[in-house]
């Protein structure tokens, strides 16, 4: 198994599973992260930094030169702090990678250990929420805060199956077929905000949940531009959502106030199987439109 990343394989796999916003303007993107003879990946924290602040200037420049110079890292600043400017201007000199994250520290270190643990060819971790809806398997993602852990509980609350919460360790299958179940330690959780961390299982039962799911359907979460035009009658079809080469039908649904997106995503998964059928109510209703102004 190959362990070795370059920064950019790296950034795409992890920006949404760690939450990361690169913390320089310019980065190597040609870097390797893990594996034999490449730069190890540091996540730092507020200990790390209120560390490095008690130094006197001469220490601060001593620490930095050993640390980058001796094991070059790609350095991710846990907690949503921001890197002070000597790191910034080492870091530039160096040519070394920072990112940043809005995750805690011990989130994002237990994140980065399962990821590099099942790193490989046929086997990615992304961020997102996976439930089986109508008998299919269905991936929702999509950026931060726009409700996709209490559209999942919506769900699961109206009797659908919960696979995992936020981070979805997936594997190709005979290279055409994807399965996706949560990592050992999150199965059965799910974070809300407001509440916190929930058991799904002890809520809802050992029926509502399953241990790993075959991934039919994605449904990407967007929110919604008032500067874009909204595809209102359906006729354009997404492109492919693409996951370890493996191309997956994509439904968008915009998110605004005042919508349902549990219930939106209950309606997709019936417009998606429709699909698999042959019907498709936009090609329809146009066929009728058309056929009303031939007779006229």
């Amino acid at each position: 198994m190959d362990n070795c990343l370059d920064v950019k394989d790296f950034y795409d796999r992890t920006k949404d599973l760690l939450k990361l916003k690169p913390g320089l303007k310019k980065i190597d993107l040609s870097r390797k992260t893990g594996g034999k003879g490449s730069i190890s990946v540091e996540v730092w924290g507020k200990k790390e930094i209120q560390g490095f602040a008690k130094l006197s200037s001469k220490e601060r420049k001593d620490f930095l030169r050993k640390r980058f110079q001796e094991s070059p890292p790609c350095v991710i600043l846990a907690d949503n702090l921001s890197f002070p400017l000597e790191i910034e201007d080492e870091a530039k000199k160096e040519r070394l990678i920072l990112f940043h994250s809005t995750l805690s520290q011990k989130t994002c270190r237990a994140r980065m250990k399962s990821l590099f643990s099942h790193l490989s060819s046929d086997q990615v971790i992304i961020s997102g929420e996976l439930l089986q809806i109508s008998g299919l398997g269905v991936l929702i993602v999509g950026d931060s805060g726009l409700g996709k852990s209490e559209s999942a509980l919506e769900l699961v609350s109206r009797g659908h199956s919960f696979v995992c919460d936020d981070a979805v360790h997936i594997k190709r299958e005979n290279n055409v077929r994807l399965t996706g179940t949560a990592p050992p330690i999150s199965r059965n959780f799910m974070e809300i905000r407001g509440l916190g961390i929930i058991n799904i299982k002890e809520i809802f039962g050992p029926k509502a949940v399953l241990k790993r799911s075959a991934i039919d359907l994605v449904i990407k979460l967007e929110k919604r531009q008032r500067t874009k035009e909204d595809d209102r009658l359906g006729l354009r079809i997404p492109k492919d959502y693409k996951i370890l080469g493996v191309r997956i039908p994509r439904i968008n649904i915009p998110v605004a106030p005042g919508r349902n997106i549990a219930t939106l995503i209950e309606v997709a998964c019936q417009v998606h199987k429709l699909k698999e059928k042959g019907y498709r109510a936009p090609q329809d209703i146009v066929r009728k439109l058309s056929r009303a102004l031939y007779l006229r």
